[in-house]
């Protein structure tokens, strides 16, 4: 038998199919299809079956024109998705206390220096009224530092606060409502916010103090970084 021979008694390079084989093809090929000439045996599995290849090609190959054979009912390599197909892309989480669930509607509802003010849902402080306007985190917006005068402590501390704007009539808080002498902002900043002191009142009651408090903007509050005693 002559190499890359068909089928028993024929001519070296004749198929036993009754399709026509092209010079030195071996194996059987598909009726009706010509392979290209020069190549012998089948592809090996999982390549990529050259022109003119006789045989089968392996599990997921990819049949050149003018091969013979039958292609795998199933490929091995996954089709390629386009971005986003299948689940949600995922988004980039917000940060800073504006991405909390926390946020308040404030809106003015009073006249004067220090207007009152309307918070919603209510934090349960009573009257709330404007002390001032300041922009905390240097983005040009209008944050609130807000006092609640009718809830006031025995040694002269009122609850107090401090909100960021965030958006529209929405605010969040990075301060309070806490207990406090009073709240001053600084021209000094930490990650690009500004420091703020609060007073506190101390010591005992035959020698009373005043603790001045310095806090620092950390993630998504305002934390005390340092106290000292103020001189009486």
């Amino acid at each position: 038998m002559g190499q890359g021979t068909g089928g028993t008694g024929h001519a070296p390079g004749t198929s036993a199919s009754p399709s026509t084989t092209a010079q030195g093809t071996g194996g059987s090929s598909n009726s009706g299809v010509t392979p290209a000439t020069g190549t012998k045996g089948n592809a090996s599995t999982g390549n990529t079956t050259a022109p003119g290849t006789g045989g089968n090609p392996g599990t997921g190959a990819t049949t050149a024109p003018g091969t013979g054979g039958k292609p795998s009912p199933t490929s091995t390599t996954p089709p390629a998705t386009a971005p986003g197909a299948g689940s949600p892309a995922p988004t980039a989480s917000a940060s800073g206390p504006c991405a909390r669930d926390e946020t308040f509607r404030i809106t003015t509802v009073g006249k004067g220096t220090r207007p009152a003010l309307q918070v919603e849902p209510d934090p349960g402080h009573g009257k709330a009224l404007r002390a001032a306007e300041v922009d905390l985190d240097g983005r040009g917006q209008q944050d609130l530092y807000v006092v609640f005068p009718t809830d006031a402590g025995s040694d002269g501390a009122t609850v107090q606060a401090l909100y960021v704007h965030c958006s529209g009539d929405r605010y969040a808080p990075v301060w309070g409502p806490e207990y406090t002498l009073e709240l001053k902002p600084l021209d000094t900043r930490t990650q690009g916010w500004r420091d703020v002191v609060h007073r506190e009142k101390g010591g005992t009651l035959d020698a009373p103090t005043t603790k001045r408090v310095t806090m620092r903007f950390q993630g998504d509050t305002y934390q005390d970084a340092s106290t000292e005693t103020e001189k009486p």
